[in-house]
């Protein structure tokens, strides 16, 4: 998640890809019954998080992530 912009991805375990979806995110991170649940974490760690959950598949690229963000802003609806 973009703290700045509230843009951010999850990974979808339905679609098995990674999806944009901040308001699902806001949804979790702003509840408090899961405030020990998530923690701020480097790219390093973020990435072998992201291999665990997602069965194997890559946190996007950095610059992959901000286009995500870009189109996603850009679109009315947003984008997936």
């Amino acid at each position: 998640m973009e703290a700045a912009t509230g843009d951010a991805l999850l990974w979808d375990h339905r679609k098995k890809a990674w999806s944009y979806n901040p308001e699902l995110v806001v949804r979790f991170l702003d509840d408090y019954r899961n405030i020990d649940r998530y923690e701020e974490v480097g790219r390093e760690v973020a990435e072998r998080v992201a291999a665990l959950v997602s069965g194997g598949s890559s946190l996007p690229a950095e610059d992959a992530i901000t286009q995500r963000f870009h189109e996603a802003s850009a679109s009315p609806g947003g984008s997936d």
